[in-house]
């Protein structure tokens, strides 16, 4: 599923794999932040990522930050593919 708002997303052609980094640095997290601080698709991109179960940063968070904010809110985050969809392809 690819996002409405991807084409008008500032890290839109920057490194994909900055944005979903194994073994996450804290040293990257600022400077993408930066990229997120000033995006016109941050505040869609964030109810994305917190509608949906996303590895990586979105809406200038990282997966824990996601994860706190649903604390707080009560959103529960659906599988970014249906139930069906993981028995296909298994």
């Amino acid at each position: 599923m690819i996002p409405k708002f991807k084409n008008r997303a500032a890290c839109e052609g920057t490194d994909v794999e900055a944005w979903f980094p194994e073994g996450f640095s804290s040293v990257q997290y600022p400077y993408l932040k930066r990229i997120c601080a000033g995006c016109p698709a941050k505040s869609e991109c964030l109810a994305y990522a917190l509608e949906y179960n996303v590895v990586g940063i979105w809406g200038g968070t990282t997966v824990s930050d996601r994860e706190n904010i649903r604390r707080a809110t009560g959103i529960k985050a659906k599988p970014l593919f249906p139930e069906w969809e993981l028995r296909r392809r298994a």
